[in-house]
């Protein structure tokens, strides 16, 4: 089988999902491979970052696609999947989706399936809508279609999906490949180190860490300038960092709120005691799923599909979206009761080990292809 997916030059939350699921089909004996649709407007410097990953991975093509979309790439990927004996493509992504769907089309003889990752829903943003309803339309096309999250398949449902065509599968995750128990506890016995919160993704509009900043700037209003028990990291690069630091300024928290650029999530877990996802909207990031399985709480919005993740007032906190003074007071009551904090994120470990666990998903996902192959 083949998934195939957008080289978007990096590796974030969808990408890792997907990177993550092939190496762990692959140890299970599937023979799974990647083929990325290469966009040269998207072209950088020297070697795809995403590409090197996968390829140390397994099997790894890339696909040039001229423009946006592109018939002879979409022959290319039903001839490939003809040569290669590949009986099922797997996509992620509404350019992967339409040109998967565009190469049966042409005569490919393989199952289809996609993932839905998520979509941004910015009404003024009309491009978004745009690219949505041709996803939507290419998703219509699949023989099935996996949700992350109830929400999303929610929506499925609505937008006219056959229920029976849906399979939702909720992303796993092996907690102890991620962190062992010492690296866990290692931070918490750290009683020298100030109360940290972090947020880890990129710099946009939809994750919104302004909401964080600003929570940030009413809990240094309330705490005032000693001692300093909390700060907060920040970490991931994108188009509204110039603006964040500024917003920081202006919220007379530049001492306390640093801006690391992209880290490794490891690294980034081993500084924080709690995890902030303040986005407007999400399916089931993979933030959430590692900060599980590093035991730390997550402070998030009640969007999307991050309520099935954090359990309010056991494994973390849900606030309004864009409610800085409800995500102020999570904060401050975490700062005066780190106990109750380390407590969030050890149920958290347990949840994802019961819940999301790798072993399932690789399970349901192996199912779902042994009843597509031709």
């Amino acid at each position: 089988m083949a998934f195939v997916m957008q080289d978007t030059r990096g590796v974030y939350g969808a990408e890792a999902a997907t990177v993550r699921l092939i190496r762990g089909l692959r140890a299970r004996g599937v023979d799974a491979r990647a083929w990325l649709l290469e966009e040269s407007r998207l072209e950088g410097e020297g070697p795809s970052p995403l590409a090197a990953v996968l390829g140390a991975v397994g099997p790894t093509r890339e696909f040039a696609v001229a423009g946006r979309a592109s018939r002879d790439t979409a022959a290319a990927l039903a001839r490939a999947a003809a040569a290669e004996g590949v009986g099922v493509l797997h996509s992620t992504g509404y350019k992967a989706d339409v040109h998967a769907a565009w190469a049966r089309g042409l005569g490919g003889r393989f199952g289809l399936v996609a993932t839905v990752h998520g979509w941004l829903f910015r009404r003024w943003a009309w491009k978004e809508r745009f690219y949505r309803a041709v996803d939507v339309a290419a998703l219509r096309r699949f023989d099935r279609v996996v949700a992350l999250s109830a929400y999303y398949e929610g929506l499925l449902r609505r937008d006219g999906f056959d229920p029976l065509r849906l399979a939702r599968i909720p992303t796993g995750l092996d907690g102890e490949s991620v962190a062992g128990e010492s690296e866990r506890e290692a931070l918490w016995a750290d009683g020298g180190v100030p109360f940290t919160f972090g947020a880890l993704g990129r710099l946009s509009e939809e994750k919104d860490q302004a909401l964080l900043v600003r929570a940030a700037g009413r809990l240094a209003r309330r705490t005032g300038a000693a001692p300093r028990s909390w700060r907060v990291l920040v970490a991931g690069e994108g188009p509204l960092r110039e603006r964040l630091e500024n917003l920081a300024a202006k919220e007379g928290v530049s001492d306390r709120v640093e801006f690391a650029g992209r880290m490794e999530s490891g690294s980034f877990f081993r500084r924080v005691h709690a995890l902030v996802q303040p986005s407007r909207i999400e399916n089931m990031p993979m933030s959430i799923l590692e900060a599980m399985a590093w035991g730390r709480p997550v402070v998030a919005t009640s969007v999307g599909g991050m309520p099935e993740l954090v359990e309010d007032g056991r494994t973390g906190a849900l606030v309004g979206r864009g409610d800085a003074a409800g995500l102020e007071a999570v904060m401050a009551g975490l700062v005066g009761a780190p106990e109750r904090a380390r407590a969030w994120g050890a149920a958290g470990r347990e949840k994802l080990e019961r819940e999301f666990n790798e072993e399932e998903m690789l399970r349901a996902h192996e199912g779902l292809y042994r009843t597509l192959e031709p």
